[in-house]
């Protein structure tokens, strides 16, 4: 608020605002906490113990009997042995706390980062749908920590003309960054964007609906600390080849993007539309979020004022959400502060011509509604938003919420029902089965990893940055043709001693692989449960002295069930 609001403020609208910031946060922390779902946390758990058992970080693949030559470069290594401190200490109950507890924190440094002047109801208000489209994609991810850096960058940056020596800690967030996730480099985005609007408004001098740059930080401090933050970038086990990488990760959601099709994260948001319509309730608070973005654009342009600064924001990282659903969460929280910010600068023109006008129509008999008319519609716009978010939070708690939003998930602490290959990862783990392993579904490949791994080895796993293009379309022409019971996929697969590996499907999306598989000659299924399978071939099974298993668990998967 401007200083002449913050006057009128009473004691009692201060806490009201006050307890609806906590409002949003703990609706933001309980829509997070659900069972562990997200397949990648177990190769990343794998990964931070090796890192702590080895004293190192991975160089070369640990994890693939295909690509063990290619290069790993392993930004995530911090991530990782973050997770596997907390796994140690308190399971993954300690982690999806972790997790919640990132993501409310990056949307409460989003919240201060822009919108001083605005009232909390507006800004409560305004993140209705960026906060419904992060809790969409609030899996246990390094993401989780690319999003509270992002949300300081942005933080940062919003202080700098009053705060200038801010601008120094943008190089160690830079290095903590970069030891992370791949996606250090949104940092330099954002850095980027702020230097070509002072250099812009600097060149309009005042026109073109510009206002002349701020006179802090000074220039040659500013290149000082973008200078210090790119090199920063090179802070990393790998340097240049560290720093380079996110454009390897671009590649593959942009160039590449049609041959990893059938993974969700990659796929645009239109895809979605195409196959479900607007029924997804994440997808329309994202459109949502962007529409309101947009609007206070408009609002601006009308009044012939705007922001470089903020309209390249939104522009890249719209971008970024139209190319892959992945995105969804760093977009919302750069849109919500590019948001605030604008509503900002629009609420800053109302209310000063609103106090000046209550500070000279004293005496005046016009209609206009007073202060204290509008102070007790504030604090009655503010209830009304303290309740809604009230009631989201309890939707969250009684599991009503997660039914609205056809999810399979449910509130709650622990791993989801029968979710994860664990029994068929530890059973084809035993003494005497190959040391290789074809896992169907390459994101439970990572829970094969977790408890057999690197003594043991996959064809391949989620770990995309790692695997060739050429590993990926032999993995997908097996999947077919072990659906299609065509038996040339097992000449694939063989070693050079003619030996196959074990073959691992889950009960949930290798549905056609198990019917394939079951009927394929020479082939024994020995284990089953409700999440996996284990198949290895019929000598191996005689010669272990393992019967065929009840394929029955498999049919009907928890969630899957018939009603």
């Amino acid at each position: 608020m401007t200083a002449s609001a913050k006057e009128h403020d009473t004691p009692a609208r201060l806490w009201q605002d006050r307890l609806l910031f906590v409002a949003v946060l703990g609706w933001m922390f309980l829509a997070c906490m659900f069972p562990l779902v997200d397949t990648d946390i177990w190769w990343h758990l794998r990964t931070g113990e090796l890192i702590l058992e080895r004293g190192g970080v991975p160089y070369s693949d640990w994890f693939t009997f295909t690509d063990a030559e290619r290069s790993w470069i392993d930004l995530h290594w911090g991530f990782q042995v973050l997770v596997a401190l907390l796994h140690r200490a308190g399971g993954t109950n300690a982690i999806i706390l972790f997790k919640a507890a990132v993501i409310t924190l990056a949307v409460a440094v989003s919240w201060n980062a822009a919108g001083h002047r605005l009232p909390a109801w507006v800004k409560a208000a305004v993140w209705l749908f960026p906060a419904i489209a992060i809790s969409g994609r609030a899996f246990e991810r390094p993401e989780i920590l690319t999003q509270l850096f992002l949300a300081t960058w942005l933080w940062i940056i919003h202080r700098l003309p009053n705060r200038p020596r801010l601008i120094w800690w943008l190089p160690p967030l830079q290095i903590a960054w970069v030891n992370c996730h791949s996606l250090f480099v949104l940092g330099l985005v954002v850095g980027a964007c702020w230097v070509v609007d002072r250099l812009l408004r600097t060149w309009a001098n005042g026109r073109l609906g510009l206002t002349p740059p701020e006179q802090e930080p000074e220039p040659l401090v500013i290149q000082l600390a973008v200078l210090a933050a790119v090199v920063a970038s090179f802070a990393n086990p790998y340097f240049e080849e560290g720093a380079m990488f996110p454009l390897e990760v671009f590649r593959k959601f942009t160039t590449d993007q049609q041959l990893y099709a059938s993974i969700g994260e990659f796929q645009q948001p239109i895809e979605f539309v195409r196959r479900y319509g607007f029924g997804n309730v994440f997808l329309l608070a994202e459109v949502g979020t962007w529409s309101v973005a947009a609007v206070t654009f408009v609002a601006l342009a009308r009044r012939q004022r705007w922001s470089p600064f903020r309209l390249l924001l939104f522009v890249a990282f719209s971008h970024l959400a139209w190319k892959a659903s992945r995105n969804t969460n760093i977009f919302s929280i750069v849109t919500v502060v590019v948001t605030l910010a604008n509503l900002d600068e629009l609420f800053s023109g109302w209310a000063s011509t609103t106090f000046q006008r209550d500070a000279g129509d004293t005496g005046s008999t016009t209609t206009t509604p007073s202060r204290e008319a509008r102070n007790g519609s504030g604090r009655f716009v503010t209830a009304t938003m303290l309740l809604v978010w009230c009631a989201f939070s309890v939707a969250v708690v009684t599991g009503v919420w997660h039914r609205f939003a056809i999810e399979n998930k449910s509130f709650g602490l622990g791993e989801q029902e029968a979710w994860f290959i664990h029994g068929a990862a530890k059973f084809a783990g035993q003494p005497g089965f190959p040391d290789r392993a074809f896992v169907a579904n390459n994101g439970q490949a990572a829970a094969y990893l977790y408890h057999n791994g690197p003594e043991r080895l996959v064809f391949l796993d989620g770990r995309l940055e790692v695997s060739s293009r050429e590993t990926w379309k032999v993995y997908n022409t097996v999947l077919a043709a072990m659906a299609a019971g065509d038996f040339r996929w097992q000449e694939m697969l063989r070693d050079s001693d003619g030996v196959l590996p074990t073959v691992i499907l889950d009960s949930r999306y290798s549905r056609a692989q198990l019917t394939g598989l079951l009927n394929t000659p020479g082939w024994r299924l020995v284990f089953a449960d409700a999440a996996g399978a284990v198949f290895i071939d019929d000598k191996l099974a005689r010669k272990l002295s393992l019967p065929p298993a009840d394929p029955e668990p498999l049919k009907y998967p928890p969630g899957m069930r018939p009603r």
